[in-house]
């Protein structure tokens, strides 16, 4: 009776601990500074691997000027306005909006409020921070890039467990960040119950196993960065962010990609800055310090690229079967307003698949990042309507 008891006991308390404490969690590896973008890319990005980049960002001008001092007396400041959070614990309360107000208005307030800035880097920030070198590559630079995006608090900020469509680089100007992770590969173990948003309604600070037992089979990854740090989060992998100290950190996204790439290693005089960089902006809080560029919509090619990439079975495989692949395209011309038939799907897998093996592979579904292309090969066929297809 008193061992049950003591089980009981043990079960339940181990059920009650904050999310990535179900088991021991494996460091993420660290390399110092940033790799070099062709070993980045290939080694990392491909394959879907995190990784460290100590003292990363260390000696830029953003780590040396970006103090509260210098923001509030930037003459921009006073115009330029950020998207501020009420509560530092994310939710994403679909009945709580974000407000906006001047930069300088919350460096004002976020020392005596609890207000957290998740927002568009502002644009004159942007020339103090020299594009992360290991996405100085002229590809990633001309076609992928996306967001840029300031997150700014005063410390205690807690993430919902969620996933991104985006590859991503965070790195940290102030305090330090614990990101708890987990591998693509069991995306399906993540109790994603708010598809609107691929995030879980579970509490990040007290797991209920009784309700969310997955977390127990999670090989989980842990990823404790610093002021001057940054990491590579690759797309998919679900992960939860926790923030100490007064905290500062800008994240680059750029769109999925897992073909090799091959870049020339940046020249360390000609140093681009992210002011220089165009970015296809698409999300909301990427808006913000963006504001004079035009922010389309975002593209149909990524459309397919992402909801085809967000699939267990890629997720598992690196690969779609063609009963997946025909069951994705349906729901993205579905999502995307096209009309759907048999022979429309067959037509569109058939232009991807272009070794014809009734497979979709990485480089196939990469294919559709070049605009050119899908102009050529895909619009025509989305372009059909019923009436003409015979």
């Amino acid at each position: 009776m008193f061992l049950l008891a003591l089980s009981c006991l043990v079960h339940s308390l181990s059920a009650q601990l904050p999310l990535g404490h179900q088991s021991p969690a494996t460091p993420v590896k660290t390399v110092n500074g940033f790799l070099d973008p062709e070993v980045f890319f290939n080694n990392h990005v491909v394959y879907g691997v995190p990784v460290i980049f100590k003292g990363a960002v260390k000696g830029t001008s953003a780590f040396n000027k970006w103090t509260d001092e210098y923001f509030k007396t930037h003459p921009d400041s006073q115009s330029d306005l950020v998207m501020f959070e009420g509560e530092k614990k994310e939710t994403r309360d679909p009945n709580v909006e974000a407000e906006d107000i001047p930069f300088a208005e919350f460096i004002s307030r976020y020392q005596k409020e609890n207000i957290y800035v998740v927002s568009g880097l502002p644009t004159f920030l942007r020339k103090d921070l020299p594009l992360y070198h290991s996405l100085d590559c002229p590809f990633i630079k001309e076609r992928l890039l996306d967001d840029l995006v300031l997150w700014f608090s005063s410390g205690g900020t807690k993430s919902v467990w969620h996933y991104d469509d985006y590859e991503n680089v965070n790195c940290i100007f102030r305090g330090n960040k614990e990101l708890i992770l987990a591998p693509r590969s069991q995306l399906e173990l993540g109790h994603f119950d708010r598809k609107d948003g691929a995030f879980s309604s579970v509490d990040v600070d007290n797991v209920d196993l009784n309700k969310f037992p997955n977390f127990a089979k999670i090989d989980f990854y842990n990823a404790t960065i610093e002021a001057g740090d940054c990491l590579y989060i690759p797309s998919f992998w679900p992960h939860v962010v926790r923030s100490y100290n007064s905290n500062l950190a800008v994240n680059a996204w750029w769109e999925i990609y897992k073909t090799p790439l091959q870049c020339p290693t940046p020249d360390p005089k000609n140093v681009t800055y992210f002011s220089d960089v165009q970015f296809n902006t698409d999300s909301v809080i990427g808006k913000r310090g963006d504001e004079k560029k035009d922010n389309p919509k975002r593209s149909k090619e990524y459309a397919f690229r992402s909801r085809l990439w967000d699939a267990p079975e890629m997720h598992r495989n690196n690969v779609l079967t063609r009963s997946t692949a025909i069951t994705r395209l349906e729901d993205i011309l579905k999502e995307e307003e096209f009309s759907v038939t048999p022979s429309k799907l067959d037509a569109l897998l058939e232009a991807i698949d272009t070794n014809k093996d009734s497979l979709l592979q990485a480089a196939e579904i990469d294919r559709l990042s070049d605009s050119a292309l899908f102009a050529e090969v895909m619009e025509p066929i989305l372009a059909l309507q019923p009436k003409t297809e015979l």
